[in-house]
């Protein structure tokens, strides 16, 4: 039995060594080097890169903490530095120091949960940030002043519940910009949506197309329109709400525009719903504030489904 185990532990260590592996080749200018590592320590993969680096990839590691001035080697040569699924929770304030080159800074699929202002003192000339699908729910606002050369930042999955313009704003290049996935408020999202249409700012991703695209647009809408709704959460949800139920309304009496197209007993309990809602009244007055109406609305559709 003893043998056995001991047969075991020592292929698991044999397989763990086989799976962790180094390459290195030539970057796209054809000199310097592109070192690719999968399940290596941090350190291991540093010191398997050459004298002169341009890009670093690391996947499926588990790197806990990035230290201070762990890429100081290829200081004068980084150009993109990829940390993709590798456990990072910490990063150490000058964890980036000396990267003077550094145009690309990706650390997707970890558990960073803030963004610290420090970690971008050097980082002069970045221009692209993907911190997508982590746990942050803050960024210390002063680091876009030093993102000014930023084209594309990526934030989508993660756990923010605003991001102002203003804090944006120094970030004057900015092309891209992807916050999906966020428990953003709906007065903010508004007022970013608003801010970046206005800029011409890229902020609608492909595979966001048909998810969040509508609520953008409405809440864009409920921004430009008024100011004062623009700057309360409250108005801004009940602007959405309102828009939403005008949409349903005008779907629903423009059914009978299309009388072919529409089975007669899905107009005969259009009809039925419309004509609840038009006639609800409470002590012989019309109801006409937008909440209860709704209200009403959702109940009939719900009664409607339940005897279905």
């Amino acid at each position: 039995m003893r043998v056995s185990f001991l047969v075991f532990v020592c292929v698991s260590v044999f397989v763990d060594v086989a799976i962790a592996a180094c390459i290195t080749s030539k970057y796209e200018n054809g000199f310097n080097e592109r070192l690719k590592c999968t399940n290596v320590t941090l350190s291991t993969a540093i010191l398997y890169g050459g004298s002169v680096v341009d890009d670093i990839m690391i996947y499926k590691s588990w790197i806990r903490n990035i230290s201070d001035r762990s890429f100081l080697r290829y200081g004068k040569s980084l150009i993109s530095l990829n940390m993709h699924d590798c456990g990072i929770k910490e990063i150490s304030s000058y964890a980036f120091s000396g990267l003077l080159h550094l145009k690309k800074l990706s650390l997707p699929y970890n558990y960073i949960t803030t963004v610290k202002d420090q970690w971008f003192v050097d980082l002069t000339s970045l221009e692209q940030l993907d911190l997508s699908y982590n746990l942050i729910t803050s960024i210390e606002p002063t680091i876009f002043e030093k993102l000014r050369g930023l084209k594309r930042l990526d934030v989508t999955e993660n756990r923010l519940t605003c991001l102002e313009p203003a804090q944006l704003a120094p970030m004057a290049g900015l092309e891209k910009f992807r916050f999906s996935g966020n428990p953003l408020t709906y007065r903010c999202r508004g007022t970013l949506t608003l801010w970046l249409h206005d800029l011409g700012i890229n902020y609608k991703a492909l595979e966001q197309l048909g998810k969040e695209t509508w609520l953008d647009s409405i809440l864009w809408l409920c921004a430009a329109d008024d100011v004062k709704v623009a700057d309360s959460e409250i108005l801004m949800k009940e602007c959405v709400v309102l828009n939403l139920f005008n949409q349903l309304r005008t779907g629903l009496m423009t059914a009978e525009s299309f009388p072919l197209s529409v089975p007669q007993d899905c107009v005969n309990m259009r009809n039925e719903l419309t004509k609840c809602v038009a006639a609800n009244r409470r002590n012989g007055r019309e109801v006409i504030t937008n909440g209860h109406v709704i209200r009403k609305l959702l109940r009939q559709l719900k009664e409607s489904k339940s005897t279905d």
